[in-house]
């Protein structure tokens, strides 16, 4: 009997993933794509093997659901490149709107913490007005780590009472571990693997 899958497996398999593309040649945003695309991967791989469907199906994560969409959201060059790839793509004027909305969040954001920005209550500026990712397919691993299988809770997380969100934990490890073997790989191949802020790095 074959071992059950780890952590780890899912973090060497998006680190693979983006060092083929950037020993290809290919953009920094072809490296997240792969990453991305690994870890979809290994979670179908997890729920099956472990048998999670139920907890996944649970889920009630949706489109204008953005409670969570408050926090400081780390992300690497790579990560970034495919946003603003896709930012470049929407048309007008949502392409403006972005910006635009990056722009005065950048400014909103200056020297805060990460707890300061989630007391700020500063909303990504990739949300248009009904609370829609409009990058959804580019969105960072992060964002495809957080879930919760009660969006009611996740509003009163969001206006200030003490809740525990209840999650899946093995989406949140799979994706935070494949956005460390991206940085991994970025590192590797002279790129910064390190971090930026999301919200605050939208307009160059």
């Amino acid at each position: 009997m074959s071992a059950a899958p780890r952590y780890s497996d899912g973090e060497a398999a998006a680190r693979d993933a983006a060092a083929a593309e950037l020993t290809a040649g290919n953009a920094p945003a072809a490296a997240a794509r792969a990453a991305i695309a690994a870890a979809d991967a290994f979670l179908t791989k997890i729920v099956t093997v472990v048998g999670l469907q139920p907890q996944l199906d649970a889920i009630q994560c949706g489109a204008g659901c953005y409670s969570c969409c408050h926090q400081m959201v780390g992300v690497t060059v790579a990560e970034l490149a495919l946003i603003k790839a896709a930012i470049a793509a929407l048309p007008e004027p949502e392409r403006t709107a972005v910006l635009t909305r990056g722009a005065d969040t950048a400014r909103r954001a200056q020297g805060l913490s990460q707890g300061q920005w989630w007391a700020a209550k500063l909303r990504c500026p990739l949300l248009d007005d009904g609370g829609r990712c409009q990058v959804h397919a580019a969105r960072p691993l992060p964002c495809r780590a957080m879930n919760s299988a009660n969006a009611e809770t996740c509003r009163r997380s969001f206006e200030g009472e003490r809740l525990q969100i209840p999650t899946l934990a093995a989406q949140h490890r799979i994706y935070g571990h494949a956005q460390a073997g991206l940085a991994q790989a970025l590192a590797a191949h002279g790129l910064s693997g390190q971090p930026v802020a999301l919200g605050a790095e939208l307009v160059d």
